[in-house]
Order: C-alpha cells, then sequence, then structure tokens
C-alpha cells in the first residue's frame, strides 16, 4: 500500500501542509498526483534522488511518488559532494526530482536500469543515519517499515496540528510527517533557515498543538517569550537523552500537556515510547519485550534491539543484525531502581587519564542542578591527561555573578558525579548550537 492509498479515505478537504505562504489539503495531493501522473508512470521503474529541495517540497513529493518508483533517496543540503557522489553511484539514482510550479521536473543522472533492482516491489525510502561519529550509512526502510508503529486514527487525528522541528530528510524528520499523514492530522512545516523565533510564531498562528522535538530544541523552546502563546496539547521529545529536567520543564511550562519521549534511530525505526513521566524506560521492556520489540543489554552495557520483522537493512553487503536478530545501537545504558538510563553514545566517550567519561552524563548532571538552561560537555586535548572534561553552559538567572555560578555548579558535581567526570573546564555561553534535526552540535 502506498502513501496515497493510506489517505484515501481522509476528508479531502482537510489540511494536511502548511507553510508561510501556502496551505495544501490532502485533495490538493490527490490533483498532484493526477497533474504528474504521465511523468510518474515513465518513472515506474527508476531510482530517484530528492536533494535539497524545500522540506514543503518534499513533502509533496515524497506523497505522490511512493508506490510508483523503485527507490527513493533523501539527502540534504549539508552532505558532502564527494560523498554525495558515491551515494548516487551506490544507490543507481536515475533522476534528480523537484517541483516547478507542482510540476514535476528531472535532471538525468544515468538513466540505464540496474537489472537487481528490478526485483524491489516496495518503493525503499534510502534514509542516511546521522553520522555523528563516521560516515553516515545509508538504511532502506519501506513505507511498512516506516509506518508500522504510527497511530492511524483519522478521526482523532483530526484533532492535531502538527509542528515539525526535525529535519524532514532525516528519519525523526519523516517519522513525525508520517504520523501526521496518517492519521489525517496536519502538520506545519518551517523550512531548514527559520530562526528559532520565526519557526515558533508559524506554530502560534497555525494554531499547533503538538510538537515533537529533541531536548535541545525543547530547552531553545522554554528561553524564548514566544513560547508563553504556544497552545500545546502534547509533546513528545526524541533524537537525544531526555533526562528528568527536561520533562520537569515541559510538565511546569505547558498545563494539563501529555509528554512522550521515544526511543527510535534510522536502523531500529522507532523502538518504543515511554508516557509515564521519567527518564529512561522500565527494566520490564528489557525483561518482557514491549509490543513488536525484544531488547537486551551486553556486557559492555550497550543495548540491543530485535525488531519482530526485519524490514530494514543497510544498502551495502554489511548486515545490521547479528546472528540472533539483534541491532546493536551503539547506546550505552545503565540499570537503577528497576529503570534503564541512557548514558550516551559508546562512541563518544572521553577519555580521561585512562577512565571513560559520558558527555551526556555529566550534561544530565550539570542539568539536575537547576542552575543552567543547557549544557555542552566536551573533550579538550591534555598531554597529562589525554583528554580534560570541559563545558558550555548557559545560566538560568543571568543576574548571577559567573565566578558565583561556576562554583556553584562544581560543588554540585563534586556531590554527584565521580571525580574523573568533574569538568576541568566550564565556560558561561549566551548560546548553544544546534543542527538542522535539533540536536546538539558536537563536532
Amino acid at each position: 500500500m502506498s502513501i496515497l492509498e493510506y489517505i484515501s479515505d481522509i476528508p479531502s478537504n482537510r489540511v494536511a501542509f502548511v507553510s508561510k505562504y501556502e496551505e495544501f489539503s490532502y485533495k490538493n495531493l490527490k490533483e498532484l498526483f493526477v497533474k504528474n501522473k504521465k511523468t510518474i508512470d515513465n518513472l515506474k521503474n527508476s531510482c530517484i534522488a530528492i536533494n535539497s529541495v524545500s522540506r514543503f517540497e518534499f513533502a509533496k513529493l515524497l506523497c505522490i511518488l511512493d508506490g510508483n518508483v523503485k527507490r527513493i533517496a533523501f539527502f540534504s543540503n549539508n552532505l558532502d559532494k564527494n560523498l554525495l557522489k558515491k551515494y548516487y553511484k551506490q544507490l543507481h539514482i536515475n533522476y534528480d526530482v523537484f517541483l516547478d510550479n507542482d510540476i514535476i521536473q528531472l535532471n538525468i543522472i544515468d538513466e540505464n536500469t540496474d537489472i537487481e533492482l528490478k526485483e524491489i516491489k516496495n518503493t525503499q525510502w534510502v534514509i542516511p543515519t546521522s553520522g555523528t561519529t563516521n560516515q553516515p550509512k545509508l538504511v532502506a526502510h519501506t513505507f511498512e517499515s516506516l509506518s508500522r508503529t504510527t497511530k492511524t486514527n483519522t478521526e482523532i487525528g483530526s484533532k492535531y496540528i502538527w509542528g515539525l522541528t526535525f529535519d524532514i530528510y532525516r528519519f525523526s524528520g519523516i517519522q513525525v510527517l508520517l504520523q501526521s499523514i496518517l492519521g489525517g492530522s496536519t502538520i506545519i512545516i518551517p523550512e531548514s533557515n527559520y530562526s528559532m523565533k520565526d519557526i515558533i510564531n508559524l506554530f502560534i498562528n497555525n494554531s499547533c498543538n503538538i510538537i515533537s522535538a529533541t531536548p535541545s530544541f525543547w530547552r531553545k523552546v522554554l528561553m524564548t517569550k514566544e513560547s508563553n502563546n504556544l497552545k500545546l496539547r502534547r509533546a513528545t521529545l526524541g533524537g537525544e537523552i531526555s533526562d528528568q529536567s527536561i520533562l520537569e520543564a515541559l510538565k511546569i511550562k505547558f498545563k494539563n500537556i501529555k509528554i512522550t519521549h521515544i526511543y527510535a534511530s534510522t536502523e531500529v525505526g522507532v523502538g518504543f515510547v515511554v508516557t509515564d513521566g521519567f527518564a529512561g524506560f522500565p527494566y520490564s521492556y528489557i525483561k518482557d519485550g514491549i509490543e513488536n520489540i525484544n531488547m537486551k543489554i551486553s556486557n559492555d552495557s550497550v543495548l540491543f534491539i530485535k525488531p519482530k520483522e526485519k524490514l530494514q537493512e543497510y544498502i551495502s553487503n554489511n548486515s545490521m543484525y547479528d546472528d540472533n536478530g539483534f541491532i546493536d545501537t551503539g547506546d550505552l545504558v545503565t540499570i537503577q531502581n528497576d529503570r534503564v538510563l541512557f548514558l550516551g553514545r559508546k562512541s563518544g566517550s572521553i577519555n580521561v587519564g585512562g577512565n571513560k567519561v559520558q558527555p551526556e552524563e555529566v550534561e544530565i548532571k550539570l542539568l539536575a542542578s537547576n542552575l543552567i538552561s543547557n549544557a555542552f560537555v566536551y573533550a579538550k586535548k591534555s598531554t597529562i591527561m589525554g583528554y580534560l572534561v570541559c563545558a558550555d553552559v548557559i545560566p538560568i538567572n543571568n543576574n548571577l555573578d559567573k565566578n558565583e555560578l561556576k562554583k556553584k555548579l562544581l560543588s554540585y558535581c563534586r556531590k554527584n558525579l565521580d571525580g574523573f567526570k568533574i569538568p576541568a573546564i566550564v565556560n558561561i555561553v549566551d548560546d548553544l548550537e544546534i543542527t538542522q534535526n535539533g540536536k546538539l552540535r558536537r563536532n
């Protein structure tokens, strides 16, 4: 089943997408397909790329091309050009596809069709991983694999207007887009160059009542005066560790809001959701499984996830599954009081005199002090210790003397962290950079 087939029963006059300048209804989506049917029919055996077009245009193209081409690859504008060239060859891309006044236009890349691709029955959606610590891998999903956890009650969905904060070219952004479409909801789509103020005002002006974002994005939202005018019914968090401080801050800011945090990745898809208001997830998820997945924790504290079905795969000869069908998430966890808590990425640890420090773990402790609104912990090279732990922090109270704030923070750290995890350098900053996908920029 394709997206267009799936949404065929949604009332046609309901608005699907909203931008600063345009509204696009579910009826408009069907009309867009009809308008371009001849071109789409000629793409039946093709592999196409949606490359750096606007987010609004991306949403339209995905809906009308799913089920009508062999493979759709998603490439945002921040990919290295040499890497992009390599991916085009690896994926046998035939055309770049874009819209001009809602008419599909093609840039020819290579019109030869790879014989093996004729075996593909359901359109592959090829999404690069984030590549935070190494070269992004290409993961092939299908509409089925990406929508298996999506709620599809269009009566309930009609009550929600989503605000998109994630990069629509990434797994997280695509997941939010699908949740909105398949629920028959409306989604507000800001472009990647919008400021935080622009994004929030766009949400306010279009009555947004549900936002899915990273904890880092939420922290930036909470620091703006514009956020006072958001009328949210639900908030979801994903993409980074959802610590207790941000969960509590959202509860205080938005009364009677329902808060959900989601564990998902490009490889795993949506793993599970947590709705009890606490950081981490219940140990029972490991013991008994949850919905369509089983989990285990390795001897070196890494979370492994086993989906019920192997619906996604790498575009390479490498398997993402071990011999028992588990996927190595690369996420370190610890168990405290029947709760599994995330510590950070295994590949992101800082070596301090032979001891490993997880930046995210230190950030969570700093935030728990209630002295700062955001923190970024990173390594600085040291000839003696290998690396030093450093922290850039944004104070909650700008009137507090900087030296006094540092003293209070370090005092809190001494009570709550091992000595080698305490930041050697603390910098007071006005802002912390986030990526197009809403995550703290760690590179």
